[in-house]
């Protein structure tokens, strides 16, 4: 329910479009692919879901506790899934997934080197957007994160996230080009509870 709720959410997302140009299997793709990530924080991270009968939203979180290894390959983990890469060469052709990971491995050169909460993904059925589900579904985790005193780091590809996540005192750090074809990633911090950011800037959807 949750890979399946996070493809249909990032179905439109530029870095998905990116990822998998075919918009007819796109979703079943993403599913499989962002399966991985979900099957290792399950055991090892924290995955806060809000609904009744269903999954409406997720987010999907690392703290630096031990919990969810930044790890980029979840397989590193569990070695009986398969690999990232392994599994996105299965699923589009063998040099589009070269060119996904190199502009992927990017994502490194904007991780906050010092300890903090790392928001992975936040995902919200599309017919509940902007009606306040995003907010509630990430309130665990904001809360977990100021009792640490952690500052949270997030990527997005999405622009219409912004005044979302900004809205919630989350600030931009760094603006990177994810390659040739790839979409525009910014990455963004929130300050711990009570503190400034410190840090330079370098310059699925709105919940």
């Amino acid at each position: 329910m949750v890979r399946a709720l996070l493809a249909r959410a990032y179905d439109s997302d530029p870095l998905m479009a990116w990822i998998f140009p075919d918009r007819r299997s796109r979703q079943s793709a993403a599913a499989a692919w962002l399966g991985l990530f979900v099957e290792h924080y399950v055991e090892s991270g924290y995955v806060d879901v809000v609904g009744d009968d269903s999954v409406d939203a997720v987010a999907v979180w690392r703290m630096p506790d031990g919990s969810a290894s930044r790890s980029s390959d979840p397989s590193s983990a569990r070695p009986l899934l398969p690999t990232v890469s392994g599994l996105l060469s299965a699923l589009v052709d063998a040099e589009h997934a070269a060119s996904v990971a190199q502009g992927l491995a990017g994502i490194r050169d904007v991780t906050p080197a010092e300890p903090h909460a790392y928001l992975h993904f936040l995902a919200v059925e599309p017919d509940l957007q902007r009606r306040g589900v995003g907010r509630a579904v990430l309130a665990p985790g904001l809360e977990r994160a100021e009792k640490a005193g952690l500052g949270i780091h997030l990527e997005t590809t999405n622009a219409d996230n912004h005044a979302f996540y900004q809205r919630l005192g989350f600030e931009f750090t760094a603006e990177r080009h994810l390659g040739t074809g790839g979409p525009t990633l910014w990455a963004m911090w929130r300050p711990p509870a009570g503190a400034t950011t410190g840090m330079d800037a370098n310059t699925g959807t709105d919940a």
